[in-house]
């Protein structure tokens, strides 16, 4: 290797290093406001946003006590990412399905997909197994039926479904406002309601059953519903 290729990489690793210098301080707990916005901006002005995009990620990654600072800081990051979309868009993608928190990465795919490609995303990112005491996988079943609720598919309902049989409540109540939400269109989501109030009720099933009924009351759906 010639002396110019050596620094070539010399200057690269230092790039890269101080890149995610700036990535870490974005996820610590502890920075200040001033050090987060410096290290945006120092990412977003790097020169390199195949680098500098992994980093602002992580800023979703965590959520200071003031919410409107938290909330700027994000939109800033979010704007970025916006702009360098053909960067950014596997690493949102990636987020969504992996990640703990992604209420960020969720409205961030929003604007970089199509509807059909931000349907199946979310859907396909949904954890149907029956598990207990998971709370990540909770949190996050719980923010994509949430962003699901806003869609309408006949393929949102099978995995609503499946997750009203889930051992966490929060996860049945919000498959349930999904499922809905799906049912003012498609006949298939009303049915699944019928169905649930054919179930016995159990000492562990009466506040949920108790929840069916006041939605099928409400919206006057029955057997012979259209």
């Amino acid at each position: 290797m010639g002396f110019l290729d050596a620094w070539r990489d010399y200057r690269n690793n230092q790039k890269v290093k101080s890149f995610e210098k700036m990535g870490e301080l974005l996820k610590n707990p502890v920075t200040t406001k001033e050090q987060r916005i410096e290290a945006i901006e120092g990412l977003a002005s790097g020169g390199d946003m195949r680098l500098a995009a992994p980093q602002l990620m992580k800023r979703f990654e965590m959520v200071v006590e003031h919410g409107i600072i938290d909330k700027r800081e994000k939109d800033r990051v979010m704007e970025i990412l916006l702009e360098n979309r053909e960067v950014a868009q596997p690493l949102v993608c990636d987020a969504v399905r992996t990640q703990k928190r992604i209420s960020w990465p969720i409205k961030l795919a929003e604007k970089m997909l199509s509807q059909s490609e931000y349907l199946s995303l979310l859907v396909e990112s949904l954890n149907t197994e029956n598990v207990l005491f998971d709370e990540t996988l909770h949190e996050r079943n719980i923010e994509l039926l949430l962003a699901l609720k806003e869609l309408s598919d006949p393929k949102i309902i099978d995995r609503s479904k499946r997750l009203v049989k889930s051992r966490d409540e929060q996860v049945r109540m919000a498959a349930l406002e999904c499922l809905e939400a799906q049912a003012r269109e498609h006949q298939e989501a009303r049915q699944c309601f019928l169905e649930l109030l054919a179930e016995p009720p159990t000492d562990d099933n009466s506040r949920f059953i108790g929840l069916v009924k006041a939605i099928v009351a409400r919206h006057q759906w029955g057997a012979t519903s259209p």
